[in-house]
């Protein structure tokens, strides 16, 4: 994967959402420095709702449906080095990545494991 699409100079969709999770992941190696942080300040899902944008599913996927998958992911950074530029987070940002498409598809081939769904409640009528 390149850092820049060589045809057009522009980062693709899939490499922007990778530099998001890295930018993600290297914003709680920060804080994890700065500040003890529970497992619940983790959790972030005003970047999970921008990936979504981003990736043009906002309105047929709900954030909620992919935090679960998105913090296995996150929970792994506490376990690496701070590197100076973030680049040792490039490969669990694609894994990341890999993960949420993995989940996106299953969410679109069952709607009905979507969050609330069960229950009667859909937070995407909003």
């Amino acid at each position: 994967m390149s850092q820049v699409n060589q045809n057009n100079k522009h980062m693709s969709t899939e490499e922007l959402i990778i530099e998001l999770i890295i930018q993600d992941l290297r914003f709680f190696q920060i804080n994890m420095k700065v500040r003890s942080i529970r497992e619940l300040d983790f959790c972030r899902f005003e970047m999970l709702e921008l990936i979504l944008k981003v990736w043009g599913k906002s309105e047929e996927i709900d954030y909620f449906d992919l935090g679960d998958r998105y913090m296995e992911y996150v929970k792994e950074v506490k376990f690496l080095p701070l590197p100076y530029f973030g680049e040792l987070l490039k490969p669990l940002a694609i894994k990341c990545y890999k993960g949420l498409v993995s989940r996106i598809k299953e969410l679109e081939e069952n709607p009905s494991i979507k969050y609330g769904e069960a229950g009667g409640y859909n937070r995407m009528g909003r």
